[in-house]
C-alpha cells in the first residue's frame, strides 16, 4: 500500500509539467503569428508571455518560457516567421526573445501581489507594462549592437511602432488571465 501523500505529490508534479508544456506550446503558437512590417515583425508572442506570467507562478512561468526559448535555439521553428536556431537569438531581434524570461518573471511576481477586485486588474496591467519595458530595453540594446545603429533609430524600428498595440495586448492578457482564473481557480494557487 502506497502512502497517499506521495501519490498526491506525483500528481502535482505531473500537473505542473503539463502546465509548463502547455504554456510553452501556447507561446510557440502565438509567436509564429506575425505581421512582417520591418526588421522587427509584429508578433503575438508578447501577449503569450504576458498571459503566461499572469496565469502561472513565477517558477512555472520561467520554466515554460525557458522551454520555449530552448525549443527555438534547438532549431524548432517557434520564433516569429517560423524561424528557429541560435542565429535568431544572437541576431537583431534576439534580445527581445531573450528578455522574455525577465519579462515573465516580473509579470508573475507583481501579479501575485494579494489584491482583489478592480485593483487586481490594475496591478496585472502595470505588471505587463513593466515587463514590456524590460522587453523593449533589452531588445533595443541588442538591436543597436547587432545593427550598429543609434538609439533613436533603434527606438524608431523596435519600440515606437509597437507601443499602442502592445498596450492593447497587455489589456487582452489581463482579461484572458482573469477568465482562466475564473474557469480554473486551482491554477491561481500554484
Amino acid at each position: 500500500m502506497k502512502y497517499t501523500g506521495e501519490s498526491t505529490l506525483k500528481r502535482k508534479k505531473v500537473f505542473y509539467l503539463v502546465l509548463c508544456a502547455m504554456f510553452a506550446a501556447i507561446i510557440a503558437v502565438f509567436s509564429v503569428i506575425t505581421l512582417p512590417i520591418g526588421p522587427v515583425p509584429i508578433s503575438m508572442s508578447v501577449f503569450a508571455i504576458m498571459l503566461t506570467g499572469l496565469v502561472l507562478s513565477w517558477k512555472l512561468a520561467a520554466v515554460s518560457t525557458a522551454v520555449y526559448i530552448l525549443m527555438g535555439v534547438a532549431g524548432l521553428p517557434v520564433f516569429s516567421g517560423f524561424r528557429g536556431g541560435f542565429s535568431v537569438i544572437v541576431g537583431p531581434t534576439g534580445g527581445f526573445i531573450s528578455s522574455y524570461i525577465f519579462m515573465v518573471l516580473i509579470i508573475a511576481m507583481i501579479s501575485r501581489i494579494n489584491v482583489n477586485g478592480k485593483i487586481k486588474f490594475v496591478f496585472d496591467y502595470i505588471a505587463c507594462i513593466l515587463g514590456l519595458f524590460v522587453c523593449y530595453a533589452l531588445g533595443t540594446i541588442q538591436f543597436m549592437a547587432v545593427m550598429e545603429t543609434s538609439l533613436q533609430a533603434a527606438l524608431a524600428a523596435c519600440v515606437y511602432p509597437f507601443v499602442l498595440l502592445d498596450m492593447l495586448k497587455a489589456a487582452a492578457a489581463v482579461f484572458t488571465a482573469a477568465a482562466v482564473h475564473r474557469a480554473l481557480p486551482q491554477v491561481r494557487n500554484i
